[in-house]
């Protein structure tokens, strides 16, 4: 039997980080001491991952030593500034290596914090155990205070060692020994914080501070931990949480030495239930592995199987039943709910994640002179951070809604949240809380929209209470204006016959907001403030926003005036997606499904939808997973898949096509399992889910909170973390559970939303 492990690379990772992570919110990669530059945070490396199959953990193998090797490349300088860079937050600096060959940093501008200037070098690892020493020399045309550190590359950025540093004219050389007392880490940085910091003079003006003789190197490697054994990981994949009786039912096979047949068993009693012959092997692209398929769709008797080959081993039990997707379906909601923000979450309904109202101040206006405050309250935390964005704010809320328009029957009025009972769908009282907070989002003189409120720094990893810096409110931008308008549209459709005075107060903001855009520019995006390093979601280009604001005002209102102005703008200048950045597709389907006159635009419109969903039939069927991916595995690449199962759906309605509604359930099976990682991707759920999530809450708690769509692999390895462990994996592959890798294990409300959808369809 072949066997697949997941990587488990160092023993006993324990580390707290917190960044924040979603699309493309920022970039962590360069980011400070104490704060995230990508919206998305995690906290450590899978140590202990859910063991599940049948295989049992091999011995650990023999280690290198990590003895007599400077762990330094570069550390005199020899080849230029290779390997060294800058990151500045207000500050501002430029690093040369000057004519005795030592690096020099030349400060123009020293900023207000600490890392304002900072100068790093990554690309070493340190382990468990082991004693380091660090040594160098230093020196500064002034006189000032330094800081260096050895860190966490990512989250809170704490520091496993560092200290100030005195510096003067005088060359010095430095000796720092210390031990790594916390969890074995792939990718740490070291940093110096050249910054506003210690007993630095803040009116030094311009100077240098230069570097030489790095060196870094293990010393005492006697209580080294050893690293944790792979474990296995089954060579059947499926879907974990299960299939209904009528569902198609595929499982993928993988291995070299591939079984011919299979059969399905009674988890309990092994009794054969079912037998089936694979398709001919073939090599997969996306993971680099021969890969077969077995289709044992027949078997509807529920009840609780294993899949077994003769060479392929055993799958994870799965399901067959009615109700397989009910729990989890209720946990994906009751995200939502967890994620509410400014409000107490009670024990009786949020359980270990209660915590008192959190960030409940005032929010400033950004570059005002004023001092006066706005209430900004409520809302959803957006992801692992405790931002709060319009733009991907108003997808995850439109997702949910949609989902109600599409799919009522799915949602009860049970959910386990404070509202349940009321009378009211319970979606719908989250999908509320989320639009009164996007309300108060939107400038009452102007009908513009704020971007975004946050605190000018990602927090460190604490709980949402502990979050207590000022917060800020970022410039209203077209896009955040064009995405609240389309949603209040919608909400005032949606709400009609629940409360149609909500729905009117909807209404009227909506149309405030697109008065803003007819007095505004198209094309004006939106870029962060200097000051504010949180999740940007920079958007500079407007149109599709635009478009979608007008199609669902179209579809609530009936108004041919509304047709008229969105059916003049060519549909081929439009960004066509479903995601936070690119909304063109949910303008076109409002258009589609809200009773249209043109016919010819209408043509136009589904041409484009079919053009996007024959790429998405393109990647499936060159994909032994049936995966709507090819080739690259974006950061939040479960979003996209979920996205795709969700524009299948979206398609399926509009021009009926039973491929479309089996391919969109394939793109559940695979979040749920059925992939190369083995992953079912929803946290608490499956036979193996993340349990080490880019989430702060979860992190302080040491637990993953339920129901949560993780990002999943992300073969562009935008997180040190993740580079540091996976660089040359095959793309799909390029996943791990580990908090430290935002890219792959951070959540967000609108990963989440685009599968609520997905799975109110098979409720």
């Amino acid at each position: 039997m072949m066997k697949r492990k997941i990587l488990a690379l160092f023993l006993c990772v324990t580390m707290a980080v917190g960044l924040a992570a979603c699309g493309n919110k920022g970039q962590e990669a360069a980011a400070p001491v104490e704060e995230e530059e990508q919206p998305e945070e995690p906290e450590e490396l899978a140590e202990e991952e859910k063991e599940t199959g049948t295989e049992e953990e091999e011995e650990p193998e023999e280690v290198e030593s990590l003895m007599g090797y400077n762990m330094i490349e570069n550390g005199d300088f020899s080849n230029g500034t290779t390997k060294w860079n800058t990151y500045f937050n207000g500050g501002n600096a430029v690093i040369v290596v000057d004519e005795e060959g030592r690096l020099k940093v030349q400060i123009t501008t020293l900023g207000t914090k600490e890392h304002s200037v900072q100068v790093y070098y990554d690309g070493f690892a340190l382990e468990t155990g082991c004693v380091y020493q660090l040594s160098f020399d230093a020196s500064a045309t002034v006189e000032r205070e330094v800081e260096y550190r050895i860190q966490i590359n990512g989250g809170d950025y704490h520091a496993y060692t560092g200290e100030g540093i005195d510096m003067t004219p005088d060359t010095k050389h430095y000796d720092f020994t210390f031990t790594m007392e916390e969890g074995s880490d792939p990718a740490p940085r070291l940093c110096f914080n050249m910054g506003l910091y210690g007993s630095t003079d803040e009116n030094i003006g311009a100077h240098d501070v230069f570097f030489d003789n790095f060196e870094l190197y293990c010393i005492d490697e006697t209580n080294r931990a050893l690293p944790q054994a792979a474990i296995d990981t089954p060579d059947i994949q499926i879907n974990q949480l299960g299939y209904r009786p009528e569902d198609e039912k595929i499982a993928v096979f993988r291995g070299e030495d591939m079984d011919s047949a299979f059969k399905v068993v009674d988890a309990k009693s092994g009794e054969t239930v079912f037998e089936g012959t694979l398709l001919a092997g073939a090599k997969n692209n996306n993971t680099r592995e021969m890969e077969s398929a077995g289709d044992f769709s027949e078997l509807k008797t529920p009840g609780t199987y294993k899949i077994v080959g003769e060479k392929c081993g055993e799958s994870y039990e799965f399901t067959i039943g009615n109700d397989v997707y009910d729990e989890a379906f209720d946990a994906t909601v009751k995200m939502l709910y967890l994620q509410r923000c400014g409000v107490e979450l009670t024990e009786e309904y949020a359980g270990d994640f209660a915590h008192p109202v959190c960030h409940d101040g005032g929010a400033v206006v950004y570059g005002s002179t004023s001092s006066a405050t706005v209430d900004v309250s409520g809302g959803w935390h957006d992801a692992g951070d405790y931002g709060r964005y319009v733009v991907s704010g108003a997808k995850a809320v439109a997702d949910v809604m949609m989902a109600y328009e599409s799919y009522p029957e799915a949602f009860g009025d049970d959910a386990g949240i404070p509202e349940s009972g009321n009378g009211t769908p319970d979606i719908l009282d989250e999908a509320r809380f989320q639009l009164e907070w996007l309300l108060k989002m939107q400038d009452s003189a102007t009908g513009g929209v704020y971007h975004k409120v946050t605190c000018a720094n990602f927090p460190e990893t604490v709980m949402p209470e502990d979050e207590t810096d000022q917060l800020i409110l970022s410039p209203i931008s077209n896009c955040a204006t064009g995405d609240f308008a389309a949603v209040m549209a919608m909400a005032a459709r949606v709400y009609k016959d629940v409360d149609s005075d909500f729905a009117d107060t909807c209404m009227a903001a909506s149309l405030k907001a697109v008065a803003y855009l007819e007095g505004s520019e198209s094309g004006d995006g939106f870029v962060n403030p200097e000051e504010i390093v949180t999740g940007e979601y920079p958007d500079a280009k407007d149109t599709d926003e635009r478009y979608w604001a007008y199609a669902e005002l179209f579809k609530t209102t009936k108004d041919a005036k509304y047709e008229e102005i969105l059916t003049a703008i060519p549909y081929a200048s439009i960004q066509g997606g479903l995601g936070w950045e690119k909304v063109g597709f949910y303008g076109g389907y409002a258009y589609l499904t809200g009773g249209y006159t043109n016919e010819e635009y209408a043509k136009t419109v589904v041409s484009k939808l079919e053009y996007a969903v024959n790429g998405i039939l393109e990647s499936t069927e060159a994909d032994t997973y049936r995966c709507s991916l090819s080739g690259t595995y974006p950061w939040g690449s479960n979003m996209s898949i979920a996205n795709n199962g969700m524009l299948l759906l979206m398609m399926d309605e509009i021009n009926g096509n039973d491929k479309y509604e089996s391919l969109a359930k394939a793109q559940m099976d695979y979040l749920f399992g059925n992939n190369a990682n083995s992953y079912c991707f929803l946290t608490g759920f499956g036979s193996l889910s993340p349990e080490h999530t880019h989430h702060r809450p979860s992190q302080v708690l040491d637990q993953s909170m339920a129901g949560m769509l993780v990002g999943g692999a992300d073969s562009n390895l935008e997180d040190p973390y993740a580079k540091a462990t996976m660089t040359g994996t095959a793309p799909a592959k390029c996943y791990v559970d580990n908090a430290q890798s935002f890219s792959c294990n951070e959540v967000t409300v609108y990963w989440n939303s685009p599968l609520i959808y997905l799975m109110a369809a098979y409720k």
